[in-house]
């Protein structure tokens, strides 16, 4: 695992783009400076969630006593529910269903940018990985996406509604790929886990 790809999933499933419109809709009515602070202040408490479960990822998974297959194939399965939820929104799910009180910690910190399955891979990650490689590759898809989702009004003008739905099923396609490798690998480590006798 390289630096780059490890950023570049952590990114993905962080999923800037597909939330983009969920941050404008919920910080609608502030400017553009105040619009911005919030977009700071909630990935700032994301960025926490996520330090924290790259912390105590380790001791976690020792602590339930889940082993690398579970947690491959859980947050396979919740990425994979995510992105067939962006690929085929519903009127049930959760962009669909923001609250109307002003937005703090909930929804946007948690869980549109950490979610279950991010923190699943985050945790993966601080078991597999050397913590401080983990910790650089979550600040670099930190900051992209601080990035992205503070300039949300200016490249929803560039994109356009359509533009920017086609990114966010791009976004979502890829993810579901993501999803599907993830569960796969988990099967395979899971049969190679099986005693083989004779």
């Amino acid at each position: 695992m390289t630096l780059a790809s490890l950023s570049l999933i952590f990114f993905l499933i962080m999923d800037p783009f597909g939330n983009i419109s969920s941050f404008i809709d919920q910080l609608k009515g502030t400017s553009r400076s105040e619009y911005k602070k919030a977009v700071l202040r909630e990935m700032l408490f994301a960025g926490i969630v996520m330090l924290v479960f790259a912390l105590i990822g380790e001791w976690l998974l020792q602590f339930l006593q889940l082993g690398v297959p579970t947690v491959y194939i859980s947050s396979g399965a919740i990425l994979f529910l995510t992105s067939f939820q962006i690929l085929f929104p519903s009127s049930k799910s959760l962009r669909n269903n923001l609250p109307k009180e002003p937005p703090y910690i909930i929804p946007l910190a948690i869980p549109l940018i950490a979610g279950p399955s991010l923190l699943a891979t985050i945790m993966l990650f601080s078991h597999e990985e050397e913590f401080f490689f983990v910790l650089l590759a979550m600040a670099i898809a930190w900051c992209l996406g601080l990035l992205i989702l503070s300039f949300s009004h200016e490249i929803r003008s560039f994109l356009g509604e359509n533009g920017l739905l086609a990114a966010e099923r791009l976004m979502g396609m890829i993810l579901i790929l993501l999803a599907i490798q993830r569960v796969a690998e988990g099967v395979i480590l899971f049969i190679e886990t099986i005693p083989h006798h004779g």
